[in-house]
């Protein structure tokens, strides 16, 4: 493969790292359920069923609080997170599609670095990425081969990531919003922070989730309205100790019509967990990276296709990528 075409597709898995999420597309095969998340999030000291009991909303609150104040003083992390995402019935073609994220990150000035594997129409991919205030690097590990983008669209791109990749502190105080619902337990050496319904809280703070996962704000107005919630089920494993964020998982069962009169079932699970608080090795740039050619213009740069890359529409699999 000639150096210009390993820049094309460099440049096509730079859409795929930019974000780290898809919305769902057509795929003839789904990922296993819940089962192996649920399992994960035990191991971080999580509960998933079966809690003897729990306290007060304004205890779980105060618990989330102090979860949010004690994450906003750690500089740099090691996290994990994971999408899986199945659509069924409707005018939607059915479709499945599994993306995990693992890495880790300095808050300040922002710095990530992380690998992305997913799942779509039975293609698995696997990618690096790094982010620095003045760059963005990709790594092809099926062509050994570096690629950067410039200072302007590694700015573009910190502004896609979520707050829970890169801000916990923000995303645990986006779950206060769940109010009066908010219930919690201790499993262990472990706080757990749970809430389970379907009122309009919990439809409020799934929509914050579906902006990147489902790429919901570009979605028709009607479209949008359509969302109906049959069940959200959110867990947060805290530290009982430190207060710090360990894990959460959020699965939610809904309906949404592409198309008017004709609704879709949509299962998704939202997890993650982080590690090594205040612990891990400085994120650096290797050589390779440093010396690599910058890649050709963002899909969405009209420009490009001035170097026949093609438009979104034509990456097929990595339609609707979004924040997440």
């Amino acid at each position: 493969m000639s150096r210009t075409s390993r820049r094309r597709s460099l440049s096509i898995l730079f859409v795929a790292a930019a974000f780290s999420f898809t919305a769902c597309s057509a795929s003839p095969a789904a990922p296993e359920r819940a089962s192996s998340s649920e399992a994960a999030f035990r191991a971080t000291g999580g509960e998933t069923s079966g809690a003897a009991s729990y306290g007060t909303a304004r205890e779980a609150a105060a618990l989330l609080e102090q979860a949010r104040a004690a994450m906003a003083d750690v500089g740099r992390y090691a996290f994990t997170l994971r999408l899986v995402q199945e659509l069924s019935g409707g005018a939607a073609a059915a479709s499945a599609f599994e993306v995990k994220n693992a890495g880790k990150v300095e808050r300040s000035p922002l710095k990530l670095d992380q690998t992305v594997e997913s799942v779509q129409d039975g293609e698995k991919s696997s990618l690096r990425a790094i982010l620095v205030p003045d760059a963005y690097y990709v790594y092809d590990p099926s062509f050994e081969e570096w690629g950067k983008l410039s200072s302007d669209q590694a700015a573009d791109i910190a502004r896609t990531l979520s707050d829970y990749q890169t801000d916990p502190s923000a995303a645990l105080a986006s779950a206060l919003s769940l109010g009066q619902g908010l219930a919690h337990g201790r499993e262990g050496e472990r706080d757990v922070v749970r809430y389970e319904g379907t009122g309009p809280e919990a439809l409020a703070f799934l929509k914050l989730i579906l902006k990147g996962t489902l790429d919901l704000e570009s979605l028709d107005d009607e479209v949008q309205r359509s969302i109906a919630l049959k069940s959200l089920s959110v867990r947060f494993a805290l530290d009982a100790g430190t207060h710090l964020p360990l894990a959460y998982r959020i699965e939610s069962d809904m309906t949404i019509a592409y198309e008017p009169g004709s609704p879709s079932e949509l299962h998704q699970v939202f997890e993650g967990t982080y590690a090594k608080h205040d612990a891990t090795e400085a994120i650096s740039v290797p050589a390779a990276a440093l010396e690599a050619p910058e890649l050709d213009p963002p899909i969405d740069d009209p420009a490009a296709t001035e170097g026949d890359i093609g438009t979104l529409d034509d990456l097929g699999g990595w339609e609707g990528l979004d924040s997440y």
